[in-house]
């Protein structure tokens, strides 16, 4: 078998490539080393981020349901409330209605209030006074 020959410059060569060998794959090893727990704490931070919005987006959700169920309650308060206006209206037409009534026949009773209360100032003593004179004018 063949033993490798080495001049006399290679094994100084040799023996401080294995002296710096070992610092430079250190160093190379380091610097991924830090590059990879970098890059670790920004997919946890991503994660994080991601857990937050998705939190948000869940929150954001459950607030606009819950607007949604208020504004079908307001709606529905609003519907039932024109209800009771449109309710209430009809009940003014209709007192409206009655007073009017009301009025005309107070108008026809205060006429004929008026009539019989001439007749009666005026018919009762000359119904008297003629009764009167039919009793003096039989007697005599």
């Amino acid at each position: 078998m063949g033993m490798l020959k080495f001049s006399a410059a290679t094994i100084p060569f040799l023996a401080c490539l294995s002296l710096f060998s070992p610092a430079l794959f250190s160093q190379e090893f380091s610097a991924v080393d830090r590059d990879l727990e970098y890059l670790e704490k920004l997919i946890t931070g991503t994660l994080l981020n991601t857990e937050e919005q998705q939190k948000l987006l869940e929150d954001l959700q459950l607030n606009l349901s819950m607007s949604g169920s208020l504004i079908e309650n307001y709606e529905s308060t609003i519907i039932r409330q024109e209800k009771l206006l449109s309710d209430l209206q009809t009940q003014l037409n209709e007192m409206s209605e009655t007073y009017r009534r009301q009025s005309d026949l107070s108008a026809k009773y205060a006429k004929s209030s008026r009539f019989w209360r001439t007749f009666t100032l005026i018919g009762i003593p000359a119904t008297a006074a003629l009764c009167g004179g039919l009793a003096w004018a039989i007697t005599r």
